[in-house]
């Protein structure tokens, strides 16, 4: 058995920063861009050095522990239990199954019963082979880890990280240890605990005088732009679908159609490609496939179509960009997008509450300038801790790693399903594990990357001694509390606590360093 220890925590977050539900543009900055994993991996909270190697006892003739640094945030424990304390565990476990399993001609209660001969306990011989040798040692093995782990864990209670604790010392080694005369000890046992502890952090610059330089993503006559595209898309939802029989495809008709992909130099089929009955208004879609769109242009119902597409360079697999790829298309149906002419008596219907088309537009438009705030806040951010992340010398713990490195792929799956209407089933088969390793792997520098700035902002929130109000934490929690609830999510309470505790956290980190740090902010690409 591999057996995983629970450890007691003096950090009442047990470690777990920075690493939030929330989709804030603070939590968005430390996580991956373009979006924030909605559930972070384990943090890191402590900063402490570990000794080479530590003895301690928990008291004389008991509990000895043996912690060896091991490098790479890994330390190992060398746990000794005499056979004094085995004998306690021994005795556990007489008692417990005496009285769990009512051995014929024996009623043993622990403390005795209220008839005599109940407090007689059964000879070790009979409960043993009642029992099993097998099962007997195993829940002597058992009784003796939970009497000999937490002391093993208080040497490194303020440094371990949450859930790395794993027993490294075969199971049936240590069931080695009660191989006398039934299943008692015969000597002292001894196991090992693997265990990832928090790096030890070094500023190779001064985070109190950061400069960063950003490129604004819009302004005044893009956003009208952005909210002109915007209004016509909303316009086209309400059109009426009309069946076309008789031409081929044209620009801002829709289309519902089987696609797959090759790569052209291998001719292996592309995983995550292939999708049937994909639906695409090819009048309004923004579809990060350049090339598509123009390659199905004249296509009649049933007709098969080839098309060269380079896959992008932002395609959430890495492994796939600057690939050339062979589309395979089949047009299944094609409609005609009747668009109405836009009045005031549909206002509503292309904005909330909007009572003219004059309305609509402007509300459009406010929010595309509140959009292009945000992503101008979200860009500072990570341009911030960036920054802060390269003055960072930390090494980085690789169950870290592997958790942030999992949750940004789950983050990038759920996207793509949002985003682009893609199907469960493609999603399944891009979630495949095979899928999951490979982006571990190709995708390994922007994790760390990603592992890097928690460390960093968890550490200037330390350093800075930064606080957080009991009012602005209980004001949090209930912020998160009403989202789920709207959204008719189920969520669990004390994982949302810790969120929001994450959360905050994650946010005043960001307002020191904004407050703190040089920006210089360009006007967007493109403009003088």
């Amino acid at each position: 058995r591999n057996h995983q220890v629970a450890t007691r925590r003096t950090d009442p977050f047990h470690t777990k920063k920075m690493a939030s539900a929330v989709t804030s543009s603070a939590r968005a900055a430390i996580t991956s861009r373009p979006f924030a994993p909605k559930r972070g991996a384990k943090p890191l909270r402590a900063v402490r050095s570990v000794h080479p190697t530590v003895t301690v006892a928990a008291a004389a003739d008991e509990v000895t522990v043996k912690q060896h640094d091991l490098g790479d945030c890994k330390v190992r424990l060398e746990v000794a239990v005499p056979v004094s304390v085995q004998n306690e565990a021994y005795q556990a476990c007489l008692e417990g199954f005496a009285e769990k399993c009512q051995i014929p001609g024996f009623n043993y209660k622990k403390g005795g019963g209220r008839k005599k001969g109940d407090a007689k306990l059964p000879p070790a011989s009979v409960i043993v082979n009642f029992v099993g040798a097998k099962e007997f040692s195993s829940a002597c093995v058992e009784e003796v880890l939970q009497m000999s782990i937490p002391v093993a864990m208080e040497t490194v209670a303020a440094t371990a990280l949450q859930d790395s604790e794993r027993i490294e010392t075969a199971f049936d080694d240590l069931k080695k240890a009660f191989g006398g005369n039934d299943c008692a000890p015969i000597g002292d046992l001894t196991y090992s605990i693997g265990v990832e502890v928090v790096p030890t952090i070094k500023w190779t610059g001064d985070y109190r005088k950061l400069k960063v330089t950003v490129q604004s993503p819009g302004d005044d006559v893009t956003d009208a732009a952005e909210a002109e595209s915007i209004f016509n898309a909303a316009l086209r939802n309400l059109g009426t679908m009309r069946v076309v029989a008789d031409r081929g495809l044209e620009v801002g008709d829709q289309v519902v159609m089987d696609l797959s992909a090759v790569n052209k130099a291998t001719g292996e089929e592309i995983e995550g490609i292939k999708q049937e009955k994909f639906n695409l208004d090819t009048g309004a879609a923004r579809l990060n496939l350049p090339g598509l769109v123009d390659g199905i242009v004249g296509m009649k119902t049933g007709e098969t179509r080839e098309v060269p597409i380079t896959m992008p360079d932002d395609w959430p697999q890495a492994f796939i960009r600057g690939v050339e790829a062979t589309f395979t298309i089949t047009l299944r149906e094609l409609f005609q997008n009747d668009v109405p002419a836009p009045t005031d008596d549909i206002a509503s219907k292309i904005y909330p509450d909007a009572s003219t088309i004059d309305d609509a537009k402007a509300k459009i438009l406010e929010s595309q300038k509140a959009t292009t705030a945000a992503m101008l806040e979200q860009t500072t951010n990570e341009a911030l801790v960036d920054a802060l992340a390269a003055i960072c010398d930390a090494p980085l713990p690789a169950s870290i790693v592997e958790e942030t490195g999992r949750q940004m792929y789950s983050q990038k799956m759920l996207e793509m399903q949002v985003g682009s209407g893609m199907s469960m089933e493609v999603v399944n088969q891009l979630a495949s594990p095979e899928m999951v390793e490979k982006f571990l792997e190709t995708d390994r520098k922007e994790i760390e990357l990603v592992v890097r700035r928690t460390i960093a902002c968890e550490e200037l929130f330390r350093l800075e001694n930064i606080q957080v109000s009991e009012e602005e934490f209980k004001a949090e929690v209930v912020a998160a509390k009403e989202e789920f609830e709207r959204y008719g999510t189920e969520y669990d309470v004390q994982r949302l606590v810790e969120q929001a505790g994450e959360a905050i956290e994650a946010r005043k980190s960001m307002e020191w360093l904004r407050a703190h740090a040089e920006v210089t902010v360009l006007p967007p690409a493109g403009t003088a």
